[in-house]
């Protein structure tokens, strides 16, 4: 497709959903074979003084910092200083979970992969600052469930992170390797193994081994740094208010010293195009080699899968059907954060979006620019999921219950005038069924494949939605409606 005809397909669909989700600025950059084929900003990076985001913009990466995570860990590998399938304990024997048997179990590919077993925790209210939720003092925040008061303090070395978790009352989601859920207290951990076999510091040994050969000069943890760079984006938030879609800038980016492996990373567009090299390439950025083929082959494989048609290799997410190729991505997403990174190797394309609202639909506008780009309709999905199939009320009531996302929430399943129905409190979301336990369930204008999962005698035992999965806690009785 011809530029300009593509790059306007593009634009069309991409403004009526920035214009919607208020973010004051978004920069898309399209690489074809390491070379540009599409640089456009939407908005400013400082709304209030008009200055206009640009490629060399720094802004927050968020999860996409998980991918340099492993990028260590395997050249840590390559040089022989670790093992993948070591055990965590082999490098962090103070690390502690209410069941032991399982903790010797774990593995730093487990980590890895988000397959350790450890649930959601309320571990990042003391280990960052500036969360937009982070006022612990509150007497219902629900870190008060968890942890008990005398044992809350502000968390600044990996020592009194892993006490915290330790001192943390939660249960496992189950043996390690068995369920994919998503955990950004196994990246801060490794974070903690890297320094332990490297010698340095996390951000030290990102700085001198992968951001310094890939030429990633505006690019850092410390935001003591951003003073020194060029151009910094402000970064915003939304107004709490639920009627209302007011943004405003907030100075307080969130940080914390033990959490930077699992998010922290501020980058540009530029840089982070020249990141993405890697996996195009097989481990090269240029001339300079920052990671073996075979490496980045361990990372990009599918070790496990998470919803329909998608998988997670090592800090990154694995397509391997995308439209006859494989895709490989990851994003993220802080308070004034939001991106996505995207690479097709066999097509040659790499692609960055980087937001400064959190809110922004960020992978949805990515998506938009890469089917625009392959002659697409700019909407299509990235997984083209089944038509619905037909299924019996009798079965659906097999899905039904309570499942557990952390200590103090828990979400419904329940089946309402002949429809499986996930019920959020405030709101309510039909699920159609497409077969194999999945389900389809729609928010806004996107479809998102809902997982059930079975235990070997075949029994539902929980249920995958989006990262997360939830363990189901009751099943529920449809001849009388109570949970047994």
């Amino acid at each position: 497709m011809e530029n300009k005809v593509w790059q306007k397909q593009f634009a069309e669909a991409a403004q009526p959903r920035i214009e919607k989700c208020g973010v004051p600025g978004v920069y898309v950059g399209l690489n074809k074979d390491g070379q540009s084929v599409y640089r456009h900003g939407f908005g400013y990076r400082d709304k209030e003084r008009q200055l206009a985001i640009t490629p060399d913009t720094v802004m927050g990466l968020a999860s996409i910092t998980k991918s340099f995570t492993c990028v260590a860990l395997m050249q840590l590998q390559e040089a022989g200083k670790l093992q993948v399938h070591d055990p965590v304990l082999t490098y962090l024997p103070e690390f502690r979970t209410p069941d032991h048997s399982c903790t010797e179990k774990m593995t730093i590919h487990h980590f890895m992969t988000h397959t350790s077993g450890l649930p959601l925790l309320p571990t990042d209210y003391l280990a960052i600052k500036g969360l937009p939720d982070g006022n612990i003092e509150d007497e219902d925040h629900p870190i008060h469930k968890q942890i008990k008061k005398e044992d809350q303090k502000w968390v600044n070395t990996y020592e009194d992170f892993m006490e915290v978790i330790k001192r943390t009352d939660f249960q496992l989601l189950g043996q390690p390797g068995a369920e994919f859920n998503y955990s950004n207290d196994a990246y801060s951990l490794l974070g903690a193994i890297i320094e332990r076999v490297s010698g340095k510091t996390y951000e030290t040994y990102i700085k001198e081994h992968i951001l310094q050969p890939a030429g990633m000069q505006n690019s850092s943890f410390d935001l003591q740094d951003l003073q020194h760079y060029k151009e910094v984006t402000t970064i915003y938030r939304l107004t709490n208010e639920e009627e209302s879609t007011e943004v405003y800038p907030d100075p307080e980016w969130e940080e914390g010293p033990v959490v930077l492996a699992s998010g922290h990373l501020n980058s540009t567009v530029h840089d982070m195009l020249r990141y993405a090299e890697i996996y195009r390439t097989g481990g090269l950025v240029g001339t300079e080699r920052i990671l073996s083929k075979e490496s980045v082959e361990q990372m990009t494989r599918p070790h496990v899968q998470m919803g329909y048609g998608q998988f997670y290799g090592y800090g990154l997410f694995i397509t391997p059907n995308y439209y006859g190729a494989t895709k490989i991505e990851h994003s993220g997403g802080l308070k004034g954060v939001a991106t996505q990174m995207v690479i097709i190797p066999e097509r040659g394309i790499t692609g960055i979006a980087m937001a400064n609202l959190s809110e922004t639909p960020i992978i949805e506008l990515l998506n938009y620019a890469i089917h625009s780009l392959e002659s697409r309709p700019a909407a299509s999905p990235s997984v083209p999921f089944p038509e619905e199939c037909s299924m019996e009320v009798e079965q659906l009531y097999l899905y039904t219950g309570t499942y557990r996302v952390t200590v103090d929430r828990n979400f419904q399943v329940i089946v309402e005038h002949g429809v499986l129905v996930f019920d959020l409190g405030k709101q309510k979301f039909p699920l159609r069924p497409i077969g194999d336990d999945y389900f389809l369930m729609k928010q806004e204008e996107e479809e998102e494949a809902i997982r059930f999962n079975r235990d070997k005698s075949g029994r539902i035992i929980g249920m995958s939605v989006d990262v997360l999965y939830l363990v189901r806690i009751a099943e529920q009785n449809h001849n009388n409606g109570e949970e047994v």
